[in-house]
């Protein structure tokens, strides 16, 4: 089990998961400010506006890159012209099979793409046609891309859509091979491992010798925490167990979008609150949970106003 006041949930600002959700949770942040039903996304990309132009607008391209890592485009029809319509056939992990279609109402190349979006084949997503805007800022070493996306139907499809552009984008940057390939780190998956151990040198070295890890300690602001790196990418993390009668063992946790709301579902569906909900700065919001048949979790949501700017 995790402790409220250790350093476990901090490893959140090594993981590769942090570094994609802190650029999501930073964009949450700046659409705050805005009308609940409009999300800002920007994205500094190493390619010039032109080639992002180009991606965004061909049939051929956005089945490679389009829609965030749980997503997979089966098929794309593209009128790249001012009243032209595109429609997205979209394979999801989480709603299924879905399409997304709308109408090209502004298209600057190389430097602005307006269109509608609206989708069809899951009742929860039909929620009428909203507006994206999509501005590409030619500057040193590459591109501004801010994206603007309106009339969205509420705040927790804003916050959806903000986390699905940020994986678009992710892809995007992966497919010009200006980016690494994205994890699967979305609402609802499992996004940290970590090892509480009463042994952390030992268990280092159990690992790194069995698994081929590398085992690195935190900067001072963390506190005392490892992180395990494969091939210099973040698998997960350690430190020492802060209760000496609790055996060794791995914590999972999982990016829920409401932990509260989740804790007390726990209680209702037969489960145990271990760690009822609590906060670390700067990190999240956390509670660790046990089901009915004693397996432990954790449930983690972002600080959505952390720095990472």
């Amino acid at each position: 089990m995790g402790d409220p006041g250790g350093a476990g949930p901090r490893a959140v600002w090594f993981s590769g998961f942090f570094k994609t959700t802190m650029i999501q949770e930073n964009n949450m942040c700046d659409s705050a400010t805005l009308p609940a039903n409009t999300l800002v996304v920007k994205r500094f990309v190493k390619a010039p506006p032109e080639r992002i132009f180009a991606a965004w607008t061909s049939a051929d391209e956005l089945p490679k890159w389009f829609g965030p890592a749980t997503c997979r485009i089966t098929s794309a029809s593209v009128q790249a012209q001012v009243g032209g319509k595109y429609r997205l056939r979209v394979s999801s992990e989480v709603v299924g099979e879905v399409e997304v279609h709308g109408q090209y109402r502004e298209l600057t190349r190389p430097s602005r793409l307006v269109f509608t979006w609206q989708w069809a084949g899951n009742p929860q997503l039909e929620f009428g046609p909203s507006t994206v805007a999509v501005d590409l800022l030619a500057v040193e070493g590459g591109t501004d891309i801010h994206l603007t996306h309106e009339l969205l139907p509420n705040a927790e499809a804003r916050d959806h859509h903000t986390i699905g552009w940020n994986g678009c984008l992710d892809k995007l940057q992966c497919h010009l091979g200006v980016g690494e390939p994205p994890a699967k780190f979305g609402l609802g998956h499992i996004c940290w491992n970590e090892l509480l151990t009463n042994d952390v040198p030992a268990a280092g070295a159990f690992y790194t010798q069995l698994l081929g890890w590398q085992a690195v300690s935190g900067p001072p602001p963390i506190g005392h925490y490892t992180v395990f790196k494969m091939k210099n990418q973040d698998v997960g993390g350690m430190m020492a167990c802060p209760m000496s009668d609790v055996p060794p063992h791995w914590l999972a946790y999982v990016h829920v979008t409401d932990v509260d709301a989740l804790v007390q579902k726990v209680s209702a569906l037969g489960g145990q609150v271990i760690s009822p909900a609590f906060d670390i700065p700067t990190v999240g919001r956390i509670a660790i949970m046990k089901d009915p048949q004693g397996a432990v979790l954790g449930l983690f949501k972002p600080d959505m106003a952390a720095g990472g700017k």
